[in-house]
């Protein structure tokens, strides 16, 4: 971990990351809230405590494993504007950083398997793990592509990539209807869906005159209407 992060294996104090969490996940540029002491580099350039990585400039791709506390969403809100990296963090959805700076913003979430046990400025491992799950954040698609491909354990979920159908052709009526809702943000009118269903399924569309009142047809059976002529992929209840 970085400088002055306060967890349940010990009082406040500078904790780094395991080699074994970064070396999968490539070289990075810069870390701008590295420690002071580090027995290995996490990136090309560290900012540490003494330099205030909130003010400087980021350049290239970024691993933040921001300062817990007051601070935090203020790391997570400038690597969000930064839009190149991977973060790591616990994984507490419900706070207040979630979902301003990485819902929104990031690409997708490795939610990792087990606890991470941190090491000391010496490089030793902790006897005692973190306390609390942790996540890994990309930012930009090249990084989510980094998080699918780094082979840790852990449940890798896409939240904002654009999905692309490459198949000759498209999957069912039900498919290309969902795949059109997450395209437009998971809601839309009756108008703007069928235009996406045109985009994505234009074989389906060659075959079938009636397309509209199949997708009328599936949205009814298998999706939430907000309103007369909207729908979500979500339950608004």
């Amino acid at each position: 971990m970085n400088h002055e992060k306060k967890t349940i294996i010990g009082q406040s104090d500078e904790w780094l990351t395991p080699r074994s969490i970064l070396q999968p996940l490539g070289k990075f540029d810069l870390d701008p809230c590295s420690p002071i002491k580090r027995p290995w580099d996490t990136a090309t350039q560290h900012y540490t405590i003494n330099d205030n990585g909130l003010i400087l400039p980021w350049d290239g791709r970024v691993w933040l494993n921001p300062p817990y506390g007051d601070t935090m969403i203020k790391w997570l809100k400038k690597m969000a504007e930064h839009d190149n990296g991977i973060a790591l963090t616990f994984a507490r959805t419900d706070t207040k950083q979630f979902h301003q700076w990485i819902f929104p913003h990031a690409i997708s979430l490795l939610f990792l398997q087990g606890r991470i046990n941190f090491c000391t400025v010496d490089g030793r491992v902790a006897k005692d793990n973190s306390g609390a799950p942790s996540v890994l954040i990309a930012y930009g698609e090249q990084n989510t592509d980094v998080l699918a491909d780094c082979g840790l354990a852990g449940r890798h979920i896409l939240i904002n990539a654009m999905p692309v159908i490459t198949v000759v052709n498209s999957p069912d009526w039900k498919s290309v209807v969902n795949i059109s809702l997450i395209r437009l943000n998971g809601k839309a009118s009756l108008d703007q869906i069928y235009k996406m269903v045109e985009v994505i399924a234009p074989d389906k569309i060659a075959k079938n005159g009636h397309y509209k009142e199949k997708v009328r047809q599936k949205l009814q059976k298998y999706f939430h209407r907000i309103e007369r002529g909207n729908y979500t992929l979500f339950n608004q209840n």
